[in-house]
C-alpha cells in the first residue's frame, strides 16, 4: 500500500548532533527529520519530524507514541499541553480545510525529539511495549510533578492531600503506572500456594522468578531504585515497613530517600498498587502522598527505558 507524508508540528532544536539521526523505522510507519514547511521557519536549523504511513491513523499513533517516549525520557510533565494532530493537505479528513491550516501553524519545538523517535520506533518491535508506554504516559497526564519540585534542599514538602479527589487521582495514577509493568511482564508473580513472602522475608522462590524475568529484561540488578521518602512516618509505612535498604546520600531530618534494590522497589509498588490504589477506598488510601505516586511511576519509566535499551543514554553517549 502507498504511503503518504504527514506532518507532526514536532521541531528539533538544530542541536541534535549527537542524536540519532534516523530515518526511524518502526513496524508500519517511518518517521524522520525534514526541512520545516513553515514561513516563516521556527528557529534556524530545527526540523520537523514528518511520518510516512498507510493511513492516517497509523500516523497518529505513531505520533501519540512519539510524543509517550518524550514524556518517558524526561520522567516529567508535559512540557506542551497539548495533542499534536498529524496532517496534510487533505487529512484527516474529519478536519475542514480551515482547521488542517490552523495544524500547519501549530507546533511544539524542545529538545529530544529524534531521540523520542528512535525509542518508539524500537518500542513497536512488541505491542506490549507500546502499551507500556502509553500507559505510563496517562499516568503522567493524571499525576505528576517537575523534578525541581522534588529537590530534597529546596522544594516544600508534598504532604498527604485531604481531598477525596486527589486520592483518587494519586490511586488510579498508581494503578496506570503498576500496570505497564505487567505489560513488561515484571511484576510479582506468587499466589495463596506461593506467596511473595513468608515470615516477612521474600519467598527466594517468588524472588528468584523475578529476577530471572528482570536479567531477561536486562535490568541492571546492582544499579539500585531511589525511593522517596519524605516526611514523617505515615500509616502505610507502619503498615509495611520500608526494606531494609541505604539511605540516599543527601538523605537527613524529614528527607529519608533510600536506595532500593529493585526486586525490593517492585514489590513496593505491587503492595501500593494491590492494598492500597486498586480497591475499596480505606483509611490507606487517604494517606496516600504524591510521593508514593512519583516512586511507582519513576520505576515503571526505569524498567520500561531499560527494557528498551536506552536507559541512561544521555550518560553513555
Amino acid at each position: 500500500m502507498r504511503r503518504r507524508t504527514y506532518w507532526t508540528g514536532l521541531i528539533t532544536l538544530g542541536r541534535e548532533l549527537s542524536q540519532p539521526r534516523g530515518p526511524f523505522v518502526a513496524r508500519g510507519w517511518t518517521a524522520k527529520l525534514a526541512s520545516q514547511k513553515r514561513t516563516p521557519r521556527i528557529g534556524s536549523l530545527g526540523r520537523e519530524v514528518i511520518i510516512r504511513s498507510s493511513s492516517w491513523a497509523v500516523a497518529q499513533n505513531a505520533l501519540d507514541l512519539i510524543q509517550g517516549c518524550h514524556c518517558l525520557l524526561f520522567g516529567e510533565p508535559q512540557i506542551f499541553g497539548i495533542r499534536n494532530i498529524a496532517h496534510n493537505q487533505s487529512e484527516p479528513e474529519w478536519m475542514d480545510e480551515d482547521e488542517r491550516l490552523v495544524q500547519f501553524k501549530s507546533y511544539c519545538s524542545t529538545s529530544d525529539y529524534p531521540l523520542a523517535c528512535a525509542v518508539a520506533a524500537r518500542a513497536t518491535r512488541d505491542s506490549k511495549l507500546v502499551y507500556a508506554v502509553i500507559k505510563y504516559k496517562f499516568s503522567m497526564d493524571l499525576y505528576s510533578v517537575h523534578c525541581v519540585d522534588l529537590d530534597p534542599l529546596r522544594a516544600p514538602h508534598l504532604s498527604v492531600s485531604r481531598s477525596p479527589k486527589d486520592h483518587v487521582t494519586f490511586c488510579y495514577a498508581i494503578v496506570s503506572a503498576y500496570s505497564a509493568i505487567e505489560d513488561l511482564g515484571l511484576e510479582i508473580r506468587a499466589s495463596a500456594k506461593k506467596p511473595s513472602r513468608i515470615n516477612g522475608e521474600w519467598n527466594p522462590v517468588v524472588k528468584q522468578d523475578l529476577e530471572n524475568r528482570l536479567n531477561r529484561h536486562h535490568i541492571d540488578l546492582s544499579e539500585p531504585v531511589l525511593w522517596t521518602v519524605r516526611g514523617p512516618r505515615r500509616k502505610t509505612e507502619k503498615v509495611r515497613p520500608l526494606p531494609s535498604a541505604p539511605r540516599a546520600p543527601w538523605a537527613g531530618w524529614t528527607v529519608r530517600d533510600v536506595e532500593m534494590h529493585i526486586s525490593d522497589a517492585i514489590a513496593n509498588a505491587d503492595w501500593f498498587r494491590d492494598r492500597v490504589a486498586s480497591h475499596g477506598v480505606t483509611s490507606l488510601t487517604r494517606v496516600l502522598s504524591p510521593y508514593d505516586v512519583i516512586n511507582v511511576q519513576h520505576l515503571t519509566r526505569r524498567l520500561i527505558l531499560e527494557s528498551l535499551g536506552f536507559w541512561r543514554w544521555h550518560e553513555k553517549k
